[in-house]
């Protein structure tokens, strides 16, 4: 197999890749081809599925490499696209076999412009407006996978922060007074223990059902930074959803969360705030270490009023008062909030604290704050 594969298909390969979108590094190429030289048989098949599983990092690309692969390796198409390589980057007296920093130098021209047009391409992604974005783009999935994994890095290290045993000055004095107030031995303060646990409620109706799918790719990236976790999806009932955020891939998690909504017919219905948040209150495991994340647009069509005041405001303050805070994400822009049909005003009375999601970045900082 080392015999068949040069250097330039590889370098030719990764540079295709590269023009489609995809993130390749100088790393990946070198470990393709290590990996070329490493393969004993001659097989076409066990070829493209090693160098798959160098190239390809996220799920959309797989469809990329594979046309990619075609091209390069196609016998037909093979010696047509070297020379193309060639004449272009100029590489005919710069490979050399024994050299895996040959590799770095052709691609390195390529490589940093390529690197900096994906970061603005991701940035433009999280400082968008999300009431203006295509709902169902799955690379906005996957930047919310992303995004999911960098919250969870984020608190991690906090929580180690957190953990670092401080000086306890007081303690110190007292046990080092038979030394004659010579500080020998230092007491260490020990970090306060935080047992908070998150319950998350996603409102699934119509208006949410699109945000809803984004927080839970977010949610299940970051899940293993919170302390204790549940999670629930709402229209006009709840539904624990907390065994699939256990699932082994994002994928398998998100398809399981559909099936559940679909068998229990949550799907473009109308919110029933009260008889939801009655539901949540009884099943619960609300403390007063509860953080309470409610991600909704806060509109009730149909809510009624019990003794002058809203009955799902009432829930809330019931709930509120049970957990140690409420918190509600809003992805409507803040000027339409106090019309008629919002109950933000009167969630707002009741204990809860409302905050603007106007983009993905936004929802991320928020996550990693609590």
């Amino acid at each position: 197999m080392k015999s068949n594969i040069k250097q330039e298909q590889i370098v030719a390969l990764s540079n295709l890749l590269r023009n489609k979108g995809m993130n390749v590094s100088i790393r990946s190429t070198q470990t393709a081809f290590k990996v070329t030289n490493m393969l004993s048989s001659n097989s076409i098949n066990l070829l493209q599925n090693s160098l798959e599983s160098v190239y390809v990092k996220e799920y959309n690309d797989n469809k990329k490499f594979k046309e990619s692969f075609q091209e390069i390796f196609n016998n037909k198409k093979n010696n047509e696209k070297i020379e193309k390589i060639e004449e272009t980057e100029n590489i005919e007296n710069n490979i050399s076999q024994s050299s895996p920093m040959n590799l770095a130098q052709l691609q390195k021209q390529n490589l940093i412009p390529q690197l900096k047009k994906k970061r603005i391409e991701d940035q433009k992604i999280l400082t968008h407006n999300i009431n203006d974005r295509d709902f169902f783009d799955q690379e906005i999935f996957e930047l919310c996978h992303k995004l999911g994994v960098k919250i969870a890095n984020q608190r991690s290290k906090r929580k180690k922060q957190s953990k670092k045993h401080d000086l306890n000055m007081s303690k110190t004095i007292r046990a080092n007074m038979k030394h004659g107030g010579k500080l020998i031995n230092l007491i260490k303060a020990k970090p306060p223990k935080k047992k908070n646990n998150h319950i998350f409620l996603n409102d699934v109706s119509g208006s949410c059902e699109w945000i809803s799918s984004w927080f839970f790719a977010i949610l299940y990236a970051s899940q293993q930074s919170f302390n204790k976790i549940k999670a629930y999806d709402f229209d006009n009932k709840i539904v624990d959803v907390t065994s699939v955020l256990k699932a082994d891939t994002y994928y398998e998690s998100f398809e399981k969360v559909r099936d559940l909504r679909m068998k229990n017919r949550m799907f473009n219905g109308q919110s029933d705030m009260y008889n939801s948040f009655k539901e949540f209150y009884k099943v619960a495991p609300l403390t007063h270490r509860s953080y309470v994340i409610l991600l909704s647009d806060c509109r009730e069509w149909n809510g009624k009023q019990e003794n002058g005041e809203l009955a799902s405001a009432a829930m809330i303050r019931k709930i509120s008062r049970k957990s140690k805070k409420v918190l509600i994400l809003n992805p409507e822009n803040q000027c339409r909030w106090y019309n008629e049909t919002s109950c933000v005003k009167d969630y707002q009375k009741a204990g809860a604290e409302v905050y603007e999601i106007g983009n993905l970045e936004h929802l991320a900082n928020l996550i990693t704050k609590l």
